[in-house]
């Protein structure tokens, strides 16, 4: 009798099982449930190394009426609606004769002319090669320096061919001209862009080589003199390319096609 019933119960349960396995809805117990984890996409956000443009365009300076509302007497050089460049009076006490080597911001803010910061002449204002300091705080920042076209009109710097690649100013003709036609009294060893005039070594030789090679006139001795850049001028002109006689990025990608020196 118990092994009858054992019976039973085994055949029972295998009908069940049958009844399970062939039914069309399956539940799958949670513990063996798969989940897909998206992870979120982290963007890098770079600095900008300039204050966007503002569309101010260079005013003739008011020095009487900057310096009442300042609240000292000016001597100014280069002035927008709201930014100037130039200096207390004309003390020099603490310059030498040919000039200061710095030189003040001044900033319009709320009918306010106020000191932003002091800069060297001969740097541009960017935010990588800025040479900008406020007395008793420290370093400039963004926030102190003008929009990038007001920065190109009235700071002198951010216009010179040594840094036009940074600023992304347009030089004068006349300076493209002037660095054209100057010699070289030294030359120093090009390793990256800008690749200019009285730079020398392996690069400016592969360089010429290109330049030989498209047709125009350029001696290979591995020194960027004169006659290199003239050549340079010409050939951006004929591609319409930026015409300052310098190797930029550009123009190296359409000389070559190998891996820009970093």
């Amino acid at each position: 009798m118990k092994k009858l019933l054992l019976c039973v119960v085994v055949v029972a349960g295998l009908s069940a099982c049958g009844q399970k396995s062939s039914s069309a809805t399956t539940t799958v117990p949670a513990s063996v449930v798969t989940t897909t984890t998206v992870t979120p996409v982290t963007t890098t956000t770079v600095a900008s190394k300039f204050n966007p443009a503002s569309g101010e365009k260079t005013i003739e300076c008011d020095n009487k009426a900057i310096g009442a509302i300042y609240g000292e007497k000016l001597k100014l050089e280069k002035c927008t609606a709201t930014w100037a460049v130039g200096d207390t009076d004309q003390d020099r006490w603490n310059c030498p004769k040919a000039g200061c080597d710095q030189t003040r911001l001044y900033h319009l803010v709320d009918g306010k002319w106020s000191t932003t910061a002091i800069c060297y002449r001969n740097q541009p204002l960017t935010r990588y090669a800025i040479k900008c300091y406020i007395p008793n705080a420290g370093g400039a920042t963004l926030a102190d320096i003008p929009p990038s076209d007001v920065a190109c009109n009235i700071w002198p710097a951010n216009r010179e061919l040594a840094f036009v690649e940074e600023t992304g100013c347009t030089p004068s003709e006349s300076d493209i001209q002037a660095s054209l036609a100057g010699e070289c009294t030294g030359y120093f060893t090009a390793v990256k862009l800008p690749i200019e005039k009285c730079d020398q070594g392996p690069l400016v030789s592969a360089l010429q080589k290109k330049l030989r090679a498209a047709g125009y006139t350029v001696d290979i001795d591995g020194y960027f003199g004169p006659g290199m850049a003239k050549a340079v001028y010409k050939f951006q002109s004929d591609k319409g390319l930026a015409k300052m006689g310098f190797i930029n990025e550009a123009t190296w990608k359409a000389l070559t096609t190998s891996p820009i020196p970093t």
